[in-house]
């Protein structure tokens, strides 16, 4: 990740959320060397102590941080005290939809980015300036580009195949859903079929969806 303007971050004060520590030391290496002040927060709960402490003009917040509130609960609570806060999604994710959120519910005025683009030069402190900034044209919405991985598929088949992918049995889908086993087989063939896969037995076709949802929402397979 390289930086891209040692002035583009001064006097603007940031504060990273992210609860991998390599990937929180990187990122607040390279905006710091783009010269924001930043400060870090591991968890939900650090996040509020450290925005209070702090007082930023921005946030950079990972989606999963883990069990309990999500990066867009906690953007969400921080909005209604702090309005006037930037944010910027930082994530693997594709999109909401992947947290059990709609994607049309996200604060108006934020970013989305994917955190394979943080290997473009500038990725990072571009798309921070440009939610600083408010600058519409400008923002990042990789949640919104048609060629996200299972952009095509439906929030309802989203849903169903990461239930697959927790290893739920389809019995328990379908208990959850409020819905019959055989819906939950038409939801996962559908899913399957609209990404180019297609399974003739229902026990490997919940392999192939349980990997294709791991692999787009970048989770490692062996976990």
């Amino acid at each position: 990740m390289a930086s891209m303007s040692p002035d583009i971050g001064l006097g603007r004060r940031i504060v990273i959320v992210e609860d991998d520590s390599l990937t929180r030391g990187l990122l607040a290496e390279v905006l710091e060397s783009n010269g924001f002040e930043v400060a870090t927060a591991s968890t939900s709960d650090d996040a509020f102590r450290v925005v209070r402490l702090v007082d930023p003009d921005g946030l950079v917040l990972d989606v999963d941080l883990g069990p309990g509130p999500t990066g867009f609960d906690v953007a969400d609570a921080l909005l209604r005290t702090d309005p006037h806060l930037a944010i910027l999604f930082l994530t693997q994710l594709p999109d909401a939809r992947f947290a059990s959120r709609d994607p049309e519910s996200l604060p108006p005025g934020s970013g989305y980015l994917r955190k394979e683009k943080l290997v473009e030069h500038g990725a990072l402190a571009t798309a921070l300036d440009a939610v600083l900034r408010g600058s519409l044209e400008r923002i990042p919405h990789d949640d919104r580009d048609p060629n996200r991985p299972l952009g095509g598929l439906s929030k309802t088949q989203i849903s169903v195949l990461r239930m697959v992918s927790l290893g739920w049995t389809n019995e328990q889908i379908a208990e959850a859903r409020g819905t019959s086993h055989q819906a939950v087989r038409k939801v996962i063939s559908r899913a399957l079929s609209s990404i180019g896969e297609n399974e003739a037995t229902e026990g490997t076709a919940r392999v192939v969806a349980a990997r294709n949802y791991m692999l787009a929402a970048g989770i490692p397979l062996g976990e």
